[in-house]
């Protein structure tokens, strides 16, 4: 199971649309269910039986889950449809199926008032359809029947009833609910009101246009073609959610929505009104999105003197999100004190207000401590600072990136000469080592002009083995066998047994037997050898001596056949040609090895005066590239057709030409190469590669280069500067997890709506999912549209500072939020008022 705390303040995984065992559609047990639901890792529930509430069923299941830590939603999945007068007078088409489904949600604090309107209304629609022309004793029959069953019967009495859309909004006005349309999936909107039709997309949009507490299911595929579409289209905010919907009870929780929220209703509002920061479906995202729940402040303490003076204190104790806490205020109410009080830099300043002996920072899973964690400052007003004198590497991010930058550059331009060195000597030796193995000059090949010898060449096959040297070496052997045999007879003359005892002699007669019997045997190999000695003997060399002339006779011919066939020549003729592909082949790949090494030595020379990669950020699709640059200089080619006009390949021709010194030197510079003129070839190389290695002895200035979107900082304007620099600031690589947390004091300082809008926001709420930030700020986009998920209010009250924090949802946070950057309710409704927005006139329709 999960660790609870790590989804306090932060995303919560949810499964809304879960059926359970009062369901008619699914066929397991209470028990069973019950145990999946308490199993699982989900955080949040929402019972979602079709056209049927069981609020003893939900009572029960919330009481078990609370035990686990996890909260449960009422729910309702409903089959509905719009009345025909709302079809014709919008002049809506609808789908063959003639309903569509919708999930809605409500506290279970409206769990009973909620299923006694869905079960009044299906009564009535079911009614409707089946009793139209039933007398007032039947229907008020039907109607009790209806009433008495149990929640899975009345589900499958309401299965293939709807009821309409207009009258569920109509009785269910007064109950906090979301509804929450299927898309992308079985009985969807778009099936019953098809997109094919522009009145039924006109009728869609003002349907969700209008109503902020609506949202899809369907996952990623309705984000990309609803949500999305809305946005641009509309400027309306519609989230798309993924839910199980699970036929079976393995299938509980295996698709879910990660939903930021506090779990009720008003702070689900609040996710639903920002999904693009606050939600995100399994098909996209299967992990928690918040990577640093156990890497965060989770809260500072400190004390604050109440009384003007240094004698009395209150302690203060702030907590936290993970994520983006925001910090409001007016003027003088703290908020740089409390920036200046995260970041530990400057707090002496505020000596009046604070106790700087007192801070204690807490971190996630840590002990409070008055060290402070690892936390990147952007302190109020240094960007203007940094633009206005042109020192940008004093930007922490940016100073960390080109310190090590120079200090590689270095490593890498020592280690680029080296390299250019090694290839230039390899070059030169590469020459040299041929020049050498071809010193008598380039292989000709005139001997091709002669017609090409056509004989033949006979394979001579092994030469036999004389017959009569075999006889003789036999003879040799039989001799050394009979000599052998002599001795064995008269070994075993010696053998003899004495039957002295009367009772050896059974034993002694067999052993003599035996004895005899082996003397006998060796007498007859003895003679059969000597016969076989004999007869060998009788066998003449004679017999042999013509076959051994004909096989001399025959390799005698063989010999002269292909002498006088022409293959020895034909021979020779191919070792030429041998000699001659060989030569070229490896003249051929001299030339493609002196254009490898050539470029390798371009890329060496490229890497001295580009001696490191430039650090590549992306933005929103921006490119920011910070470099290191040396201006000014030839490209490496150029330098060498300054030497060899027409290139590298000249230094393989030279070899070809070395026997005519004139036409060889007009393939050098005559300029750079006059004092070795009329000098042999090797010297033309030596000079070659000298005049290219003294570039590397050369000492190389590098300058640091920052471009934005192709554009350099150095060419901006000072707000474009601003904004390139809190760019750079805020790079990906702050949420590397170096840094705890980031600490911004005012960042929209030199910036306009457009780029607040265009980047501060969108990269605060991209890069909150990996690092925790503070952000102190007087722009109400930048804490509200930013998505603070906690907010700091700051006060001050007669030189007595005072905070407390909430969320954007607390009545005396919002209250507080909407004084402090938008004038009070009052005004920001006059504003909202004033524009007074509707659906079209993003088009320019009227």
């Amino acid at each position: 199971m999960r660790d609870a705390g790590l989804t306090i303040n932060t995303f919560k995984k949810c499964d809304m649309h879960v059926h359970s065992s009062s369901c008619f559609s699914r066929r397991y047990d209470k028990a069973t269910f019950f145990r999946a639901v308490l199993k699982s890792e989900l955080d949040v529930l929402a019972i979602t039986d079709h056209n049927s509430i069981d609020v003893e069923l939900l009572t029960d299941l919330q009481s078990q889950m609370k035990g686990k830590g996890k909260v449960l939603f009422g729910g309702v999945e409903i089959d509905v449809m719009l009345k025909d007068e709302t079809i014709k007078a919008y002049g809506l088409e609808t789908g063959g199926k003639g309903r569509f489904h919708a999930i809605v949600w409500f506290s279970m604090n409206h769990a009973e008032e909620m299923a006694a309107i869905v079960r009044e209304l299906f009564i009535s629609a079911i009614i409707k359809n089946e009793l139209i022309d039933s007398d007032d004793d039947g229907k008020a029959e039907k109607i009790q029947n209806l009433e008495l069953l149990d929640c899975k019967s009345f589900s499958k009495a309401a299965e293939a009833t709807a009821i309409y859309l207009e009258e569920f909004q109509e009785r269910a006005a007064a109950i906090p609910h979301f509804f929450v349309p299927h898309e992308n999936k079985d009985k969807s909107l778009s099936e019953y009101l098809p997109n094919r039709s522009k009145k039924n997309l006109d009728y869609k949009d003002r349907l969700f246009y209008y109503s902020h507490a609506m949202a899809v299911e369907g996952g990623e595929k309705s984000r990309k073609y609803i949500s999305d579409g809305l946005a641009s289209e509309l400027n309306t905010t519609v989230a798309a959610f993924l839910f199980s919907d699970a036929g079976k009870i393995g299938d509980i929780g295996k698709k879910y929505t990660w939903i930021d929220f506090d779990c009720d209703l008003d702070s689900l509002l609040l996710a639903i009104s920002d999904p693009e920061s606050r939600i995100r479906t399994s098909d996209a995202c299967s992990i928690l999105p918040q990577s640093n729940t156990t890497k965060f402040l989770e809260s500072v303490s400190f004390n604050v003197w109440t009384d003007g003076g240094r004698q009395n204190s209150e302690t203060i104790t702030l907590p936290f999100s993970p994520g983006y806490n925001g910090i409001v205020g007016s003027r003088g109410s703290g908020k740089t004190l409390l920036a200046s009080l995260l970041a530990d830099k400057g707090l002496d300043t505020y000596a009046a207000f604070v106790d700087s002996d007192s801070v204690r920072f807490l971190t996630h899973g840590g002990i409070p401590t008055k060290d402070r964690p690892p936390c990147l400052y952007l302190s109020q007003g240094e960007l203007e600072n940094i633009y206005a004198d042109g020192r940008y590497e004093e930007i922490p991010f940016l100073g960390e990136i080109i310190s090590p930058l120079k200090e590689n550059a270095a490593k890498s331009i020592d280690a680029a000469k080296q390299r250019y060195k090694d290839v230039l000597r390899l070059e030169k030796d590469l020459l040299a080592a041929f020049e050498k193995k071809y010193d008598s000059g380039p292989v000709h090949i005139d001997h091709l002009e002669e017609e090409m010898p056509s004989g033949i060449t006979l394979t001579a096959p092994t030469t036999p083995v004389k017959a009569f040297p075999q006889v003789e070496n036999a003879i040799k052997h039989l001799r050394e066998i009979s000599e052998a045999t002599e001795a064995l007879e008269d070994k075993s003359k010696l053998i003899k047994f004495s039957d002295d005892y009367p009772e050896d002699r059974s034993l002694f007669d067999e052993l003599e037997r035996e004895s005899r019997a082996i003397e006998s045997d060796i007498k007859v190999l003895s003679t059969r050898v000597s016969g076989f000695i004999s007869l060998l003997g009788e066998i003449d060399e004679a017999w042999f001596s013509q076959r051994e002339q004909n096989v001399t006779l025959f390799f005698e011919m063989l010999h002269e056949c292909n002498n006088s066939s022409g293959s020895t020549k034909r021979h020779q003729y191919d070792e030429k040609t041998k000699a001659a592909n060989t030569f070229y082949d490896e003249l051929f790949e001299l030339r493609e090895s002196l254009e490898h090494l050539n470029n390798e030595a371009q890329k060496a020379y490229e890497q001295m005066l580009d001696p490191i990669q430039p650090v590549e950020l992306t933005n929103d699709g921006e490119q920011i590239v910070v470099s290191l640059v040396h201006d000014d200089c030839a490209a490496f080619n150029d330098l060498v057709r300054a030497l060899v006009p027409t290139g590298i390949n000249a230094l393989a021709h030279a070899f070809l030409e070395r026997s005519n010194k004139t036409d060889m030197h007009k393939l050098f510079n005559g300029t750079k190469f006059r004092s070795v003129k009329n000098q042999g070839l090797l010297s033309y190389y030596n000079h070659y590669f000298d005049l290219l290695e003294k570039l590397a002895s050369d000492s190389i200035e590098l300058k640091s280069c920052v471009v934005i979107a192709g554009k350099k900082i150095d060419d901006m304007s000072p707000g474009m500067k601003a904004q390139a620099l809190l760019k750079l600031f805020l790079n990906d690589q702050v949420s590397a997890g170096k840094w705890v947390y980031i600490v911004l004091d005012q960042p929209e300082d030199n910036l306009d709506v457009a780029t607040i809008k265009e980047f501060l926001i969108d990269r605060l709420k991209k890069l909150k999912l990996d690092v925790q930030f503070f952000v102190v700020s007087h722009s109400a986009p930048i804490i509200v549209n930013g998505d603070a998920r906690t907010v700091v209010v700051c006060n001050n009250d007669d030189d007595n500072i005072s905070y407390r924090c909430g969320v954007l949802n607390d009545k005396h946070t919002k209250q507080s939020i909407a004084d402090v950057l938008d004038g009070g309710e009052r005004y920001l409704k006059m504003r909202l008022n004033k524009y007074n927005f509707k659906i079209g006139e993003q088009n320019g329709n009227d």
